[in-house]
């Protein structure tokens, strides 16, 4: 059906021109765009005699105004009493004094939304009014169901003076009016096997339910609907990808790889390391293009694995990309892996932003000759004036900050090159089939052998002095110290510690006899790379720093951290913070200092003290804040679901999952008859992922 054809929400009763135009801001236009603006809760429709039974609970009564009492003082509630036919009730609405006695009149009837309490004067059940809506006959279709829905209202809808039950009016009006508009959108043996309702019937279930249980069972038919068509453009995106031209098969190992093995490393790999490298090694020699997520925890080893697998490439005679989110990560990689080499006699350059344009024209000319076979850099490296000669193998670190199109753009610098995205931030499982659906995944679960687990401890604005004393006494023994504040400058907005302004108190006032410096994001890459190169030069004792070194700064002397105002950051950046410690052979030690903990905070806080497995710790982030939150900032267009709960619907995801690349598998352009509700659907609502998978 074209849109045109659709019925427009405009002509819904009770929306008008200036209504309508508020809800098309949000994206609803049609009366059908109605049908997934699902509730955000429920009300239990009661009468006043049942009212007892709801104590706590939110309830709609309709209900004649039989008395009002108007307050002495302006800022106190308008109470009105209610009469149902089964008993009557007192209510408090808070709000204008006058206007209330204007608006409610004795024997005018009304529907209102309230929560049940006991007034604590009397002990009397009484109501606490959130919304009204005056009664109209055709309210009487509405009353009829046990369960009330009620919907997130926007401020564009404000503006037009909706309120709440205003809306499910509106709703309740499209649904009731225009359900033969809901069409089916899974296939029939899709829904039978994931024992899920017709869509229809789940639509209709979670607008307006008879029971409770009708709740949950048409959410999970609407999560599982949301999931399968992500799951369904992951199974498609690997799907294009496998069948492109043919990539690339390394099959040379040269003296190179035995060469770092056995001379070069000075240390042992794990066991963990060992099984990855067999995985991604094993994906290298097959003709297809590799699309493969490495996860490892801080500190597990997933760069010397990175070199090992860059190194075959190298082998088998192509160029290597690594590309890296910040200028500062990206100048510590290519220390590392320049190291490494170096002594291989690999040529290994840097482009990244703000070199001088002879030095930047002299590393393009290499990239562009071939004579650069390792390239790190920024997103510099995808730049249109960027030209590699045979790129075979692509790096990218910290995956989660860099979007799927930046990752294609990188890929298409070659012809069909291996990708390798790497992430110390541990993804829980949820995530991982989610936003990584698409990849293959290998997984470091273990740390070096010689590494002992970091001590933290949670303190307070009272423990200051005494945790100073530790680090000073840290410090005469031989350690460093990072101090991490959450903002560079003082802010009018946000009343948080500065790492400016606390820098200069802490080199003049506190450790005055020690060798201070200061890292923070606004200063030039070189500048921060030559106050870290300092700090791990044992030039300065103490570092200064925002999250800035979060990442990629691996300094094994320094053995103690102080992350101040703990309770503003997320637990994987806590987690991520921690691990720039703990890289050395003595015992090191993380503490959280905190002020005005919540319970919330509290039992965050408490989490990453008590454990240092990552996994658990981004299980729990993920929980706490949700999904969207879960990497620090909230992914535009990504997560947003309506109906599907990541925290909890693992089971759905993996169901989903099963089936869409079941079904992509059997029917890679979903020709087949059977499959013609998917394909519309998914034309219609994910026209945004053509541009990376091949639908004809």
């Amino acid at each position: 059906m074209q849109k045109s054809r659709k019925p427009e929400i405009l002509y819904l009763k009770g929306v008008g021109p200036k209504r309508a135009e508020a809800f098309k801001k949000l994206g609803l236009q049609f009366v059908n765009d109605l049908f997934s603006v699902y509730p955000r809760d429920y009300l239990i429709n009661t009468s006043i005699r049942n009212l007892p039974n709801h104590h706590d609970k939110n309830v709609i009564i309709c209900g004649k105004i039989i008395d009002k009492m108007m307050p002495r003082r302006p800022n106190h509630p308008t109470r009105i009493a209610i009469f149902d036919g089964t008993a009557s009730v007192e209510s408090l609405i808070w709000g204008n004094t006058f206007y209330r006695e204007r608006q409610f009149k004795v024997g005018d009837k009304y529907l209102f939304w309230a929560k049940v309490s006991i007034n604590p004067y009397d002990r009397r059940t009484q109501l606490d009014i959130r919304d009204h809506k005056k009664f109209e006959d055709t309210d009487e279709e509405l009353l009829k169901f046990p369960l009330i829905p009620i919907y997130i209202l926007s401020s564009e809808l404000k503006k037009t003076w909706v309120k709440p039950l205003t809306l499910t009016k509106i709703i309740f009006n499209a649904v009731r009016n225009h359900s033969q508009l809901i069409n089916e959108v899974l296939a029939e043996d899709i829904v039978k096997s994931n024992n899920l309702l017709e869509h229809k019937q789940a639509v209709l279930r979670t607008h307006y339910p008879r029971r409770e249980e009708d709740i949950e069972f048409a959410r999970q038919t609407l999560a599982f609907e949301e999931l399968f068509f992500l799951q369904l453009v992951m199974a498609l995106r690997r799907k294009s990808i496998e069948s492109e031209e043919k990539g690339i098969s390394f099959q040379n190992k040269g003296d190179k790889l035995e060469k770092l093995f056995n001379e070069l490393l000075g240390f042992e790999l794990t066991s963990a390391q060992k099984r990855v490298i067999k995985e991604i090694y094993s994906d290298m020699k097959s003709l297809k293009p590799m699309n493969r997520l490495l996860q490892g925890d801080v500190g597990s080893g997933k760069t010397i694995v990175a070199v090992f697998c860059m190194l075959i490439a190298i082998e088998n005679f192509y160029q290597c990309a690594f590309m890296c989110p910040t200028e500062i990560l990206a100048e510590q990689h290519y220390k590392t892996l320049k190291q490494y080499f170096d002594a291989l006699n690999i040529k290994s350059v840097i482009l990244v932003g703000g070199q001088k344009k002879k030095l930047r024209d002299e590393i393009l000319s290499e990239i562009k000759n071939g004579t650069a076979q390792v390239v790190v850099g920024t997103h510099a490296l995808i730049q249109e004036t960027v030209e590699f000669k045979n790129l075979g193998f692509v790096v990218i670190d910290e995956q989660h900050k860099f979007g799927v199109m930046q990752r294609a753009k990188l890929r298409a610098k070659g012809f069909n090159p291996d990708v390798l995205v790497m992430t110390a931030t541990p993804i829980p499982r949820t995530l991982s089939l989610t936003v990584y659906g698409d990849l293959d995944v290998s997984v470091i679960d273990e740390l070096p052998k010689n590494r002992k687990p970091v001590k933290t401890a949670l303190r307070f604005e009272e423990d200051r002095l005494k945790v100073y004393g530790f680090i000073r006494d840290e410090i005469k023994k031989g350690r460093q110290a990072y101090i991490v504040y959450p903002i560079i400058d003082e802010s009018e907005k946000m009343d948080l510690k500065s790492a400016v302004e606390h820098y200069d108190i802490l080199r003049k006032n506190v450790f005055n006899d020690l060798r201070v410096g200061l890292v923070h994001g606004r200063l030039f890459w070189y500048e921060i790379d030559d106050a870290i190169e300092a700090f791990k030069n044992k030039k300065l004792d103490i570092l200064v720093t925002t999250t800035v070194i979060e990442v990629g700064i691996d300094i094994p002397n320094a053995s103690i951290m102080l992350i101040e105002e703990a309770q503003r950051f997320g637990l994987s950046q806590l987690h991520q913070l921690r691990g720039r410690v703990g890289r050395g052979a003595e015992q090191s030690y993380c503490i959280l200092m905190a002020e005005k903990l919540g319970d919330v905070s509290k039992e965050r806080l408490d989490v990453i003290a008590e454990t240092t497995d990552g996994f658990k710790i981004a299980e729990t982030d993920m929980k706490l804040r949700g999904p969207g939150e879960f990497f620090g900032t909230r992914q535009s267009g990504e997560l947003k679901f309506s109906a599907a709960d990541l925290s909890k619907d693992m089971i759905l995801i993996e169901k989903a999952r099963n089936s869409a690349f079941k079904l992509v598998e059997e029917d890679p352009q979903l020709r087949k008859t059977e499959n013609q509700n998917i394909r519309e659907h998914f034309l219609i609502n994910y026209r945004d992922s053509m541009s990376l998978i091949k639908v004809a």
